[in-house]
């Protein structure tokens, strides 16, 4: 499921394996958390994201603890 960002990006929630979902922002936040919470946590980042679309050089940073960037 995608959801739109004040800024124009998009918050998407990809489906992993044992209960657990990965959540991706254009803005480079991403989450693992469990299925349960993924769609929770995908519409309240899409919603409250004001960072919009990076630039196509700059990648998200390692970890799991959203907006770390390199």
């Amino acid at each position: 499921m995608k959801y739109s960002t004040p800024t124009g990006g998009t918050t998407e929630v990809r489906a992993r394996v044992f209960g657990k979902s990965t959540v991706l922002c254009t803005c480079g936040f991403h989450r693992t958390v469990s299925n349960r919470e993924a769609d929770h946590l995908a519409n309240s980042h899409a919603g409250s994201c004001r960072r919009g679309v990076p630039a196509s050089s700059r990648r998200p940073g390692p970890g799991s603890i959203g907006n770390q960037r390199r």
